[in-house]
């Protein structure tokens, strides 16, 4: 090898190092932990099913909501409409319309649209007609949940009804930023050896 394949090799390995580290693909993490949010028939229900249960989950990063419910009526007409609720301004906002198999069993993946803040306290599935021109839940309520709440809640159905607020926000750093930063102090260190390293080797092949 000539001195100058031995002086440049160790910036074309670290060129290397560079290239494959920002290709490997990174995995897509959800801002913070999913909400798990246990469904059933609560206070403010009044329409079908009282031994029907479920769980929401919420994935605020990817605008993502996942119902699943057993028990459930079959609609013929009508549709079922889940809603996230913030229980102090009243705000309601659409996750999507579905309805349940012949067995009972809801499996569903709603869109969560744009939210500005995390105030939604409160999922509520309601029963909507088909089709639906009104944007506004109807007063026909299935199973819903509270989540992030503390202290007792004081819903009785009415517009007036108020939940306390979570204790804890969710979290909506981005993990994927600390693994990056990591990943170019990792590529910084590889290519500053590389270059002592290559100086080193110019030196002795110098000198001789």
């Amino acid at each position: 090898m000539s001195a100058d394949a031995s002086r440049w090799a160790p910036l074309l390995i670290a060129a290397v190092v560079l290239s494959v580290a920002l290709a490997s693909p990174r995995t897509s993490h959800a801002n913070g932990v999913p909400t798990l949010v246990e469904l059933s028939y609560i206070d403010l229900s009044n329409w079908g099913p009282q031994e029907a249960t479920g769980e929401l989950e919420l994935i605020f990063a990817e605008g993502i909501a996942n119902v699943t419910a057993q028990g459930m009526e079959t609609l013929s007409g009508l549709r079922y409409q889940g809603w996230l609720v913030n229980s102090e301004s009243n705000d309601a906002i659409s996750i999507g319309r579905f309805n349940a198999d012949v067995l009972g069993n809801v499996l569903f993946q709603g869109i969560l649209p744009p939210i500005s803040d995390f105030g939604f306290d409160l999922f509520i599935i309601t029963v909507e007609p088909e089709p639906d021109e009104a944007p506004q839940p109807t007063t026909d309520r299935s199973i819903g949940g509270t989540f992030s709440l503390i202290g007792d809640s004081s819903t009785d159905g009415s517009s007036e009804a108020t939940i306390s607020q979570p204790s804890q926000l969710p979290n909506t750093g981005d993990p994927t930023l600390i693994t990056d930063l990591g990943r170019f102090g990792l590529l910084i260190g590889v290519m500053t050896v590389s270059v002592i390293v290559g100086m080193r080797l110019g030196r002795r092949r110098t000198s001789r």
